[in-house]
């Protein structure tokens, strides 16, 4: 009987993991249609895996091997096995990618803000009006005045993702004009002036391609895991 005979369902719930095997179960599946590749194709695999995380050595391979409790044969499964399902998504998913890169343009898209922070309302708008007239610079009046985080980088946000903010600011940020300066709005416990600064607009390049299909490919899981789980 092999160990993992012994691993109930039950036992895979408890620990979190019945969602992982679901997934893999599933991959598993969908890239045993691709042929195996050619040696020298394989070779290239190894070869980009180690430079992407920097592995200069037989040692260090070997090191992150043991760190891991994979021999070298289960490690070259593991590579191999990851590149499949690359090209299993970015094949499935290539007519649907500029769609979705439509779709999520807003969150991929970055942002730099400048942010003022302060508790009360009237001195906002007195503070808002100084930068507003060019009475003085915002780094300055957050420096003298911020009540928040920010005051220790004189208010200059970012490159952040669209998302990371807070969504109401998110959204101010979203319809904003560089430069455009927003009047006190009042957020939580917080009455914040915004300002854009600029938008870093996010090109659909072979990366973000890439990162896009692998997205469509978790969907498609999520979609499936539901009947993959009475076949387990």
């Amino acid at each position: 009987m092999k160990e993992t005979d012994l691993i109930s369902i039950k036992k895979l719930k408890s620990w979190g993991l019945l969602n992982v095997i679901k997934r893999e179960t599933i991959i598993d599946k969908l890239i045993s249609t691709f042929p195996e590749p050619s040696l020298e194709d394989k070779q290239n695999q190894y070869k980009n895996w180690c430079l992407n995380l920097n592995i200069k050595s037989q040692e260090q391979l070997n090191n992150w091997q043991k760190e891991q409790g994979l021999s070298n044969e289960q490690w070259q499964e593991m590579v191999l096995r990851r590149n499949l399902w690359i090209k299993w998504c970015s094949e499935s998913f290539k007519d649907e990618i500029n769609s979705h890169y439509l779709k999520r343009k807003n969150q991929l898209d970055k942002v730099t803000y400048s942010l003022l922070r302060v508790k009360n309302q009237n001195l906002a708008m007195e503070l808002y009006m100084r930068i507003k007239e060019s009475e003085t610079s915002f780094e300055d009046v957050v420096a003298e005045f911020s009540e928040g985080a920010e005051r220790k980088v004189g208010g200059l946000l970012g490159p952040v993702p669209l998302s990371q903010p807070h969504p109401f600011l998110g959204k101010l940020l979203q319809i904003s004009k560089p430069k455009q300066l927003w009047p006190p709005k009042q957020l939580d416990n917080w009455w914040i002036v915004v300002r854009l600064e600029e938008i870093h607009n996010t090109k659909l390049d072979d990366e973000l391609k890439l990162r896009l299909s692998l997205e469509l490919g978790d969907e498609y899981i999520k979609k499936s895991e539901s009947e993959t789980i009475k076949k387990i």
